[in-house]
């Protein structure tokens, strides 16, 4: 009987097409762990100091990476729409569109960030002054790859939602292996310290940014440059329609890395320990969400070519065994991260007070971080109808209201240190969880009209 229910539950057909579009994102999401990996790996070489302050650094450059989901989120929405309705001239005026609005964001926010780098590490309060100096030396040199990025973001998604997730893999394997190739050149080699870090990932940037442009090219203008120079105009009325997606997207997706700014300022005012474990730890949370960053692309393109075809039943399936994944994901990778997190974070230092700090941060997090296949799988669905407010008012509710609070309450009044704040991220993903599920059960997302 037993069997018989789980069969019944399992739909091959569904999950193979999730699988055929997800593995290649899968793979790139773990390339890009090891790069990551690999870059903190090299960093924590040159001592707890660096580490701390290659997390402070990254942590910043984690808000700026945010900004291109303005233009991505709207674009793959709109994409995976079109391309459901068969509708080419849509499809290439949105590319268009986006590309343009992803290079005049990229351009600005680097110049910004470049003129306001001592207001923006601010935030991190009273840390330590060595920490932020090279911190302050790891973003001068990452804000160089901004605009590559925002690029990059918005091409990758114009090609995924159309439903080719292999090629843009590709693109990024090649460029991770670069950039932890030149990690080992500029740091270990040279000796450039964090500063060589940042300049190997801004070179990657690079790279991908030259690939990615052939490969829009070859596969939305089908290598056609009389295809490309038609489809060279500017629509105000496209481009509001890209933005007015993306701005729910940026808020949601901005409030995580930059309460992340503030939990590393609260971090780090329990001691540089523990902005190492801080910043070791996360990294290692990238790992788990491989499969979640496939499995997330996947679904927002599915749902949002059958909602293009009016296709209701279909999407509805694509929840069911979607969400069946992320479970299973979620349930191997506690097993590390309950059973054995100190050798985790011991494979990058060999200090006993980071180890344990560490430790500390995976179980305790973890706890929460489970609830996230809800997150996960209904704001993929969100994304893919274009509908992304919901996960906008899920994530600052559980940012702004319990995180940020959460963790200053615990470390100020209750003398908890490091605990409290990884106490606060956990429940905080609890209550993204909750507000995501009360509203996709609503239904009205699904007659979203973009």
């Amino acid at each position: 009987m037993l069997d018989e229910k789980y069969l019944k539950y399992y739909d091959r057909e569904a999950i193979s097409k999730i699988w055929t579009l997800a593995w290649p994102v899968m793979v790139g999401q773990l390339l890009h762990t090891m790069m990551v990996i690999a870059d903190m790996w090299f960093i924590a070489k040159l001592g707890s100091v660096e580490a701390a302050a290659a997390g402070t650094g990254t942590s910043l450059i984690g808000v700026i990476h945010v900004f291109p989901a303005l233009v991505a989120s709207g674009a793959i929405a709109l994409v995976a729409r079109f391309t459901g309705a068969e509708d080419e001239k849509n499809i290439k005026a949105i590319t268009v569109n986006g590309i343009f609005l992803s290079i005049i964001a990229g351009l600005i926010t680097m110049v910004l960030s470049f003129i306001f780098v001592d207001q923006l590490l601010w935030i991190f309060g009273d840390a330590d002054k060595t920490l932020l100096g090279l911190a302050k030396e790891y973003i001068t040199v990452a804000l160089i790859g901004v605009p590559f990025f925002f690029y990059n973001a918005t091409t990758r998604a114009v090609v995924q939602a159309t439903g080719d997730t292999k090629n843009p893999v590709k693109v990024f394997v090649f460029a991770n292996i670069v950039n932890i190739l030149l990690d080992y050149f500029f740091i270990m080699v040279l000796g450039k310290g964090i500063g060589g870090a940042a300049a190997a990932t801004v070179i990657a940037e690079i790279s991908a940014f030259t690939l990615m442009s052939i490969l829009v090219f070859r596969n939305i203008y089908k290598g056609q440059i009389k295809s490309l120079v038609n489809s060279l105009s500017i629509n105000l009325g496209m481009a509001i329609r890209i933005l007015k997606i993306g701005i729910f997207a940026v808020l949601q997706m901005i409030t995580r890395p930059f309460t992340g700014l503030i939990m590393f300022r609260i971090v780090l005012a329990q001691g540089v320990a523990a902005g190492a474990a801080f910043g070791i730890g996360g990294r290692m949370f990238n790992f788990v969400f491989i499969f979640l960053a496939g499995l997330g692309t996947a679904m927002s393109v599915m749902v949002g070519q059958s909602l293009g075809k009016k296709d209701y039943a279909a999407v509805d399936q694509l929840i069911k065994q979607g969400k069946a994944l992320a479970t299973f994901n979620m349930l191997i990778f506690a097993i590390p991260f309950y059973i054995f997190p100190k050798l985790l974070i011991g494979a990058f230092v060999q200090d006993a007070e980071v180890i344990q700090i560490g430790a500390e941060y995976l179980r305790i997090t973890y706890t929460g971080v489970l609830f996230v296949v809800f997150p996960v799988t209904y704001g993929s669905a969100f994304a893919g109808a274009g509908d992304t407010f919901p996960p906008m008012l899920a994530s600052i509710l559980g940012n702004w209201g319990i995180k940020i609070p959460l963790a200053y309450i615990l470390t100020h009044f209750f003398s908890f240190s490091a605990t409290g704040v990884w106490w606060a991220i956990a429940l905080s993903v609890v209550m993204e969880a909750i507000v995501l599920t009360i509203w996709f059960y609503k239904g009205k997302w699904k007659e979203k009209k973009i």
